[in-house]
């Protein structure tokens, strides 16, 4: 068996061996290692790090796919072998992140990200759907929560807010869109009914919202709605919602300049959302959503991903200012509970929902700095792109950032961060503020494919929500031609790149760091 090791391990080293050579090796190593962990020496670890620093492999087409073995077989090392070889390992690639890029760095990331840790199984809710929806109108329901006799409800995008005699807290009634069932409502309230429950410790301020039923249903239809919204013709045909009672503070945001009035307030709603983001994945419960993420909205109807962001691929980055105008995480805790869901396993799923909250993270960061004067953005009357990078403090970008990482680690691992971020921080700090304090990117390309995909009507209303005059809209035909709008900024140009790759791995750095801690701290209770 040494012999077969030996033989693949020249072939990875000899500078003569093609790329079709050195894979093969790489993967030929990989099965012998995790068929006799014990074979593999110090000396493979050695010969693994010089593959993964290969700068000439690493400009092949296909780079990732040798590096990607030549990570997993070190993780095969660090988690079948028992002696002190399996924390070399560790250390090596924890070495790799910091100073590896691209594919490299993409394989060592992901191939800590599939370090095996334990789960709590899926909890359960007492929550159940009923078979029919009672017709109740929102003066039942706010007599039945206790809010104050003749006060109007206002209205916060699709839900109804009232506010409660005691004043801490708040009533909100929200209503189904028009393309959802009662599912998504009733998942909505069984998370929050989850949540409450006494197995969890949560490691910062959590207020859980209690889910109300009327005349025995969770969900219901409102009577004499119409009135209340502006976009009524966007809710559910037959006005389906469930209630609520949240905190008084469910409705304000991390990133509001105007409630975060001191530094030091955002700062510490950073951390706290970042420890409750953490704790939940560690249990297997994901937000995710914690701001909307995506590739390309305009083509969500169309394509297999929706247009959902996958930040492991690196592309262009839809309206990331936009994103995070309302995100899930505020004053009150985590929100939006609709869109929680648990992960039964470890690897590839868990670490990349990681990596969606880091990113989230971070651009919720520097929204908060654009948010300072949210109307400067786009273009100026030159054409030139707004530059709003005075807006951000370098000093303040560090110390948010470093804080809220930290506390992201701290409530996934369940331990204090003791190390050096896996970035560097003042590059990362530089490139975000050059990036994300100036519009550089504002066009988005309405293919001609997604204008059929809409009526006339659809179209133009498409058209004029995106800054279009309405007799311009009316006057273009729709489906003959691509059309260009401007509904930046985004990280990147139309389909291409994302314009700060820093930020993407500096997230798979995180993401693969958290795994990591998690991975030795297990391995530390169970020896």
């Amino acid at each position: 068996m040494i012999h077969l090791i030996a033989f693949e391990e020249r072939t990875l080293k000899n500078k003569y061996s093609d790329f079709s050579a050195k894979y093969m090796a790489a993967c030929n190593l990989h099965s012998l290692i995790a068929a006799h962990p014990f074979s593999a020496k110090e000396e493979t670890l050695t010969n693994l790090e010089s593959v993964m620093r290969n700068a000439q492999i690493l400009r092949h087409r296909h780079s990732f796919y040798l590096f990607q073995a030549a990570a997993q077989t070190m993780v095969t090392i660090a988690t079948k072998n028992q002696t002190s070889l399996a924390t070399l390992a560790l250390k090596t690639l924890k070495r790799l992140l910091l100073i590896c890029s691209g594919a490299a760095h993409q394989a060592a990331s992901e191939a800590l990200g599939s370090l095996p840790f334990s789960i709590p199984a899926s909890p359960s809710s007492s929550i159940s759907q009923q078979p029919t929806f009672p017709a109740i109108s929102w003066q039942q329901i706010a007599e039945k929560a206790g809010a104050n006799p003749g006060t109007k409800p206002s209205v916060s995008g699709r839900s109804l807010l009232l506010p409660l005699r005691n004043g801490n807290k708040i009533l909100v009634i929200k209503c189904a869109r028009q393309e959802e069932d009662a599912d998504n409502l009733i998942t909505e309230l069984k998370w929050m009914n989850i949540l409450q429950q006494g197995r969890f410790f949560y490691p910062a301020h959590f207020t859980v919202p209690k889910p109300l039923s009327c005349n025995n249903s969770f969900v219901f239809s409102l009577k004499h709605l119409e009135h209340e919204f502006s976009t009524a013709n966007t809710l559910h045909p037959d006005r389906l919602a469930v209630a609520f009672i949240a905190g008084k503070h469910y409705f304000s945001y991390a990133n509001d300049p105007q409630l975060s009035k001191h530094f030091s307030d955002f700062t510490a709603v950073m951390q706290q959302n970042a420890l409750l983001l953490g704790y939940l994945c560690s249990q297997g419960i994901v937000q995710t959503a914690a701001i909307p993420l995506f590739h390309n909205r305009v083509q969500r109807n169309r394509r297999k991903d929706n247009g959902l962001y996958d930040w492991t691929r690196g592309g262009r980055l839809d309206r990331w200012f936009a994103s995070c105008r309302f995100p899930n995480i505020g004053y009150s805790g985590l929100r939006d509970f609709e869109h929680f869901i648990h992960v039964e396993q470890y690897g590839e799923k868990l670490y990349w929902h990681l990596g969606t909250h880091i990113l989230s993270l971070f651009l919720v960061i520097a929204s908060y700095f654009r948010n300072q004067d949210e109307n400067l953005f786009g273009n100026c009357f030159n054409g030139q792109p707004v530059d709003a990078r005075h807006l951000f403090c370098r000093k303040r970008v560090q110390t948010v950032l470093s804080s809220t990482l930290t506390a992201y680690y701290e409530g996934f691992v369940g331990e204090t961060f003791r190390d050096e971020l896996p970035f560097d921080l003042e590059h990362l700090t530089t490139r975000i503020i050059d990036e994300m304090g100036v519009d550089n990117h504002m066009e988005e390309i309405l293919r001609q494919v997604d204008q059929q995909q809409m009526t006339d009507s659809e179209f133009r209303d498409f058209l004029i929500t995106r800054g279009f005059p309405e007799k311009k809209a009316a006057a273009l035909e729709r489906g003959v031609a691509d059309i260009t709008l401007l509904t930046g900024p985004h990280l990147g140009g139309f389909n291409r790149a994302i314009s700060i790759p820093e930020l993407i791995e500096a997230t798979a750095s995180m993401a693969a760091t958290c795994v990591l801690g998690r991975f030795n701290r297990e391995k530390a209770t169970m020896s």
